[in-house]
């Protein structure tokens, strides 16, 4: 009974050496973290052009790519209008590496496997995967359609060769705006998802946050990319319902994150922040 139960355990393992995408960059590289932006208005082009001016080595989207209801195929129109009309400038010399968001899966998700294909700066091996960077590593997560089988990738990463490691989900787990702490069961998940790092970058909520630490985890909220909300400023260390994105730059031993948003039209660093990231013990 004991092989047949641990049989389909080293099958799943086997397979999620497909969920790495393994890149080299130059000895600094930045990173810059944006999400919620697919609404095809204004506010998108005017963070789309900020965005490919900062010139970062890669580029993570925190999900809800598309508004309202995701893909139906990968022949979909609105990939053009709301999301490559934007972004293949920086794709055309950068990498950008995607994650669904709740509205995405309203949709056909499986769509931007597809269309990830045929752009080679453009990733998206599975629903959930690690993005490793030089020393650096960034376990994508689903945070939407999250099942056991993540939790044994999770639990199978071998993290230990990594310098820096930056845990990235669309849902945060605490929020100075609308949606405040996530729902039962998904807060059991990211808490459980939390335990391998001490640093997490959300999107979800249109604003730009570092909110503190949650369970000894640093969470920031990165959901600013095409629209926004109102938030409570008076909940986080910081936030500010900014357009924008945020920025990572590694510094020796040290990560600077830096919350980068438009203020009267013009760029501004609008709050920045020194982090360790470390390794739980699993």
């Amino acid at each position: 009974m004991r092989i047949f139960l641990i049989l389909p355990l080293l099958i799943m393992s086997s397979c999620f050496h497909e969920n790495v995408v393994d890149l080299r960059k130059n000895e600094n590289p930045s990173f810059c973290l944006f999400g919620d932006a697919g609404t095809g208005t204004e506010d998108q082009a005017r963070v789309a052009e900020l965005l490919k001016n900062e010139n970062c080595d890669a580029y993570f989207y925190l999900g809800d790519i598309i508004y309202p209801k995701g893909l139906k195929s990968p022949s979909d129109k609105a990939a053009q209008n709301l999301f490559f009309k934007y972004y293949a400038d920086i794709i055309k010399d950068r990498d950008m590496f995607l994650m669904m968001g709740n509205h995405d899966y309203h949709g056909n998700v499986d769509a931007w496997l597809e269309i990830a294909k045929k752009h080679p700066r453009l990733h998206y091996p599975s629903h959930y995967y690690l993005a490793k960077i030089n020393e650096i590593c960034f376990p994508v997560m689903n945070t939407t359609d999250y099942k056991l089988q993540q939790m044994l990738w999770l639990k199978s990463l071998n993290l230990e060769g990594c310098k820096h490691k930056v845990l990235l989900g669309h849902h945060p787990a605490k929020s100075s705006g609308k949606h405040k702490n996530p729902y039962f069961p998904l807060n059991l998940f990211l808490k459980y998802a939390m335990s391998f790092t001490n640093i997490y970058v959300a999107g979800h909520d249109h604003h730009l946050s570092y909110e503190g630490q949650v369970d000894g985890v640093h969470q920031f909220v990165s959901g600013a990319g095409g629209q926004l909300r109102s938030v409570n400023e008076e909940l986080a260390v910081f936030a500010k319902s900014r357009l924008g994105f945020i920025k990572i730059v590694p510094n020796g031993t040290e990560l600077l994150f830096e919350l980068i948003g438009l203020d009267d039209g013009e760029r501004k660093v609008l709050f920045s922040k020194k982090l360790i990231s470390s390794l739980a013990n699993h």
